[in-house]
């Protein structure tokens, strides 16, 4: 993600803080802070010439999962965060909203349970954020605070226009509905 570098807010409180891997992984490391506003990225290894962070305001992230590895010896958790920033254009002067998602690798702890409970508090304290549910410092943050998951009706048209509609459906709408986590029934008409 390669968003608003800057750094941190002066007067935002830190809910989460931590230093996790990235995925995939390269020998980097990061430092997160949540704040009630914005995900705050700072590198750590190698290190960084300079203090700039990366800032991925709240606004612009739409969900943020938890994974885990098809390798069975491995020990880490993961967590997603999905944004969509706004982005110069390529072609022309407008800007437009592109993805970009960016995946932390959790490792703190020996077995992968720890390192699990540890990404699910992290995806539950930015899925709180980006809902409204407000949440402090002094808040237990777990999956239980959040809501049940959004649900939502596509009706397809797979015949209309150009008879391209199931197929960017699949492309663009769907892979933007699961990231934010809602889930869908489609039905072709």
């Amino acid at each position: 993600m390669n968003l608003v570098p800057g750094p941190y807010g002066e007067g935002a409180e830190t809910l989460l803080h931590g230093e996790f891997g990235a995925y995939p992984s390269k020998g980097s490391r990061y430092a997160l802070s949540l704040t009630q506003t914005a995900l705050h990225i700072q590198r750590l290894v190698p290190k960084p010439e300079t203090d700039q962070r990366t800032v991925v305001p709240l606004a612009e992230v739409v969900g943020c999962h938890t994974l885990r590895s098809r390798a069975p010896a491995d020990r880490a958790a993961y967590f997603s965060v999905y944004a969509y920033p706004l982005k110069k254009k390529k072609v022309g002067s407008g800007r437009g909203r592109q993805r970009a998602a960016r995946t932390f690798q959790v490792d703190g702890a020996d077995d992968y349970e720890k390192n699990q409970v540890v990404a699910e508090k992290w995806a539950a304290a930015v899925k709180c954020l980006v809902l409204g549910i407000p949440v402090s410092s002094e808040t237990d943050i777990a999956p239980s605070l959040l809501p049940r998951p959004r649900r939502l009706l596509l009706l397809l048209n797979p015949f209309g226009g150009r008879g391209l509609a199931l197929q960017w459906c699949q492309t663009h709408v769907l892979p933007m509905i699961t990231e934010a986590d809602v889930s869908f029934n489609l039905i072709q008409t």
